[in-house]
């Protein structure tokens, strides 16, 4: 009967995750039209998300209820979620994984309505998603798959802790293949922290605080290496030695004045 219900689009509201804004859904079918309506809007959907503009009700519809099916089933092979705004219960997006391994990786990825782009959605429905694939599915990894054209979801990604893994050619162009390694509950946690950091906007080509702090975890991990700290000091010892040294000078004269 779940079953039956689940495909005619009356699955249970009860939330799968939830955020600190936003609440996530099984995509139920009082929400279809908005889906529709999403899929069909130019300014969402190009020019990176081409091959589902314009999909008619009917398959839009239809690729819901499929999506619905397989959250019904013992072992679902994908997860998709509505993205719901607490304050206001506005649809939003959706997001989650399209291709899930129970046990081991789910691949990502989120559509957002352009209203609400640059408002920090993805940082937050990424924290969702992967603390339901770890809690409910015991996932240890999420990848992800992106259009190199696709510089905001390529500079998202590479912010949010992402690995570059790979890339090849399909009829869209040119993908990019990435990996995040889940690591328990510190990794949820710091994962959490990303995900605030990440809804603080720049204005300047949608680069966000996580972006910097990202670069300069990266440059205090680069000065920890070998080869940066021999490179400091055979430049540098002498010069730090010499300012220590006048520094000293100074503290002596102020002393015998």
């Amino acid at each position: 009967a779940e079953q039956e219900e689940a495909e005619a689009g009356g699955a249970s509201e009860e939330p799968l995750v939830t955020s600190e804004r936003f609440v996530f859904f099984a995509p139920h079918g009082s929400r279809d039209a908005d889906a529709h309506a999403m899929y069909a809007d130019e300014q969402t959907m190009l020019p990176h998300l081409r091959p589902m503009f314009g999909m008619s009700r009917d398959a839009a519809s239809a690729r819901r209820a499929a999506q619905r099916q397989s959250l019904a089933a013992r072992s679902p092979s994908q997860c998709l979620l509505d993205i719901v705004c607490r304050a206001s219960g506005a649809f939003v997006g959706t997001t989650g994984f399209r291709a899930l391994r129970p046990g081991a990786s789910g691949e990502w990825g989120a559509i957002v309505r352009a209203r609400w782009r640059r408002r920090g959605v993805c940082g937050e429905a990424l924290d969702a998603s992967t603390r339901l694939l770890r809690e409910r599915f015991g996932g240890r990894e999420v990848t992800a798959v992106t259009l190199a054209t696709n510089a905001p979801m390529l500079s998202f990604l590479a912010g949010s802790g992402f690995e570059r893994t790979g890339e090849f050619e399909d009829e869209l162009g040119r993908q990019v293949e990435w990996r995040l390694a889940l690591r328990g509950a510190a990794a949820g946690e710091a994962a959490r922290v990303d995900a605030g950091l990440a809804r603080y906007v720049g204005p300047f080509l949608g680069e966000n605080l996580l972006h910097r702090v990202v670069e300069l975890r990266r440059k205090i991990s680069l000065s920890e290496a070998p080869a940066v700290r021999a490179f400091l000091r055979s430049h540098f010892a002498e010069e730090r030695r010499s300012a220590e040294a006048e520094e000293k000078a100074a503290e002596a004269e102020a002393e015998a004045a």
